[in-house]
């Protein structure tokens, strides 16, 4: 069985203390847009401070929302 992620969060980045929330399907971009109001980089990818990551997991999962910590 394969488990489908709507987030993936990457923890090491070139910029200590910054990580990346990557939206996985429309509906987990659309949250970070809309709901979170999180920056879009021009990658896709969305700057989340380390120390927020918990955090962000956590309302992920008050919103039915699963994320891929690497």
């Amino acid at each position: 069985m394969a488990i489908s992620y709507d987030f993936q969060i990457i923890g090491r980045t070139d910029v200590p203390g910054i990580s990346l929330v990557v939206a996985q399907n429309e509906d987990a971009f659309t949250y970070l847009t809309e709901e979170v109001e999180m920056t879009i980089l021009s990658n896709g990818t969305s700057p989340l401070a380390t120390d927020k990551v918990g955090d962000f997991i956590s309302d992920c999962g008050w919103a039915h929302m699963a994320c891929d910590y690497v």
